[in-house]
């Protein structure tokens, strides 16, 4: 372990107690009444485990900008709110992609079909499921937006208007990213092959930015560095944000769910677009591409055709994808070899790149 991960790891606990504390406030201004227990026992649930990776970044940005040590500036409603905008992005995206589980345990909208089905209510109990998550999601959003607001009183107004605006840059830039997935999924292969330039594209909207670049640039903004420095950090996590996911990715085909929490192949069933499939797709003979298209987007390929599929991935595509990986990874060092920041800062963030792109969850 690493010197940032082991203070990564010690500020962890204090993000699980600001993320929680936030959501409280935001239900107790809402006051919602006995007959929504489900829905706000569904909330806490959303927030009370995960990585924390955005609000460490949006600290580990804050330290960067500040000078003060890590965890010390003060960016802690900033860190809820990216933490509990998350809890709402994957209330979503389990919706979208029809997860069954995360991190072991049903997904909301499974949840909430399954207390339906339980209570012998009237109507779909899907129906109620799909309805009662967008609604979680969206109270989850407003939890978030009302952390952003009180970590906003609390800065200087220039600095709020950057914060606020940045923020919710993030939020449009998810949206479209979401949707250029969405729409990418729902292409047929034969006609629309998977293509690397568009997975790249999806990945930078989608969670480059939101999951590296925007969390510690919002923690930066919100300790008063300038656009100089900005710009500098934003040139070389850019790279690193597109090697994190393209990380992930491979997790999604080749990861251990005891460690990712996610089944394996998840991606294969829901069809990603990912660039390790595009990779695997140019790579691939007829006779390939032919085995793949039984098991992409199949909810319930038999584990022969969900076997094959990772080994011609394996074949065909890991290899390429890895050194993709370790070019961007390059890329982002040179930028900041070429950036005005001081020699730890540089240090410190090339150690960042290790984290997020040798990851096994």
């Amino acid at each position: 372990m690493t010197t940032l991960d082991k203070r990564f790891a010690a500020l962890r606990p204090r993000i699980d107690l600001d993320t929680a504390n936030a959501l409280d406030d935001a239900l107790s201004a809402l006051a919602p009444g006995d007959t929504a227990a489900e829905l706000v026992d569904a909330a806490r649930d959303s927030v009370r485990s995960g990585k924390r990776l955005r609000a460490l970044l949006a600290h580990f940005g804050a330290s960067l900008g500040s000078g003060t040590p890590l965890g010390d500036g003060d960016v802690h409603l900033l860190g809820a709110a990216l933490e509990l905008y998350q809890a709402s992005a994957l209330v979503h995206d389990d919706l979208i992609d029809k997860a069954l589980t995360r991190r072991g345990i049903a997904t909301p909208h499974v949840r909430f079909a399954r207390a339906h089905a339980h209570s012998s209510w009237s109507g779909s109990a899907p129906d109620f499921g799909a309805a009662a998550a967008v609604l979680l999601g969206d109270l989850l959003f407003s939890a978030a937006e009302s952390a952003m607001i009180r970590q906003s009183q609390r800065l200087p107004h220039d600095r709020a208007v950057r914060l606020l605006a940045r923020y919710a840059l993030m939020h449009s830039e998810v949206a479209l990213g979401q949707y250029l997935d969405v729409r990418a999924e729902n292409l047929p292969l034969r006609a629309f092959g998977p293509s690397v330039s568009d997975a790249r594209e999806v990945v930078l909207r989608k969670s480059a930015r939101y999951s590296v670049v925007q969390p510690t640039l919002l923690g930066a903004a919100a300790a008063g560095a300038d656009e100089d420095v900005l710009h500098a950090l934003e040139s070389a996590l850019t790279p690193w944000g597109i090697a994190f996911q393209l990380r992930d990715d491979d997790l999604g085909v080749f990861g251990d769910p005891e460690v990712t929490g996610k089944p394996a192949g998840d991606d294969i069933r829901e069809g990603k677009r990912t660039v390790l499939l595009a990779l695997t797709w140019e790579n691939a003979s007829e006779a390939e591409r032919l085995r793949l298209e039984r098991a992409l987007g199949n909810p319930e390929p038999g584990p022969e055709e969900l076997t094959a599929a990772a080994d011609i991935i394996e074949a065909r595509g890991r290899a390429d994808h890895e050194h993709l990986i370790e070019a961007l990874i390059e890329e982002g060092a040179r930028a900041l070899d070429d950036s005005p920041l001081a020699p730890k800062t540089r240090s410190e963030l090339l150690e960042l790149s290790r984290i997020i792109t040798a990851r096994t969850s």
